[in-house]
């Protein structure tokens, strides 16, 4: 494996793990709150900053090097960004009832 192929690997593994890191955030804090909108806001918005974060590193790492890398590299982290929102969302809106209904056990269990 090359340098390339390292630094690109590295790159999108930190997008994969900002999307797992909003995920249960979005998740726990769904079951914890029983707000969804809000809470899926926010781990959409947590999905974002990591992955710019990553973009920026791609840029300062590949912009000396290879500008055909850079651009490759951009297009990735947008298409990433894209996929890992709607995925997030589709995930959330699937798991939304169990998760308010988890939610409200607790609430009338404490109660």
């Amino acid at each position: 494996m090359g340098e390339v192929d390292i630094a690109l690997t590295v790159y999108i593994v930190i997008m994969l793990i900002g999307f797992f890191i909003s995920f249960k955030y979005g998740s726990y804090m769904i079951r914890k709150t029983g707000l969804f909108f809000p809470q899926a806001l926010i781990a959409g918005t947590m999905i974002v900053a990591i992955d710019i974060i990553a973009i920026i590193g791609w840029s300062f790492y590949s912009w000396g090097s290879n500008e055909f890398l850079f651009i490759i590299g951009i297009f990735v982290g947008l298409g990433l960004i894209v996929v890992s929102e709607v995925v997030l969302i589709t995930i959330l809106f699937i798991k939304k009832k169990h998760l308010i209904q988890q939610f409200n056990d607790k609430l009338y269990k404490n109660s």
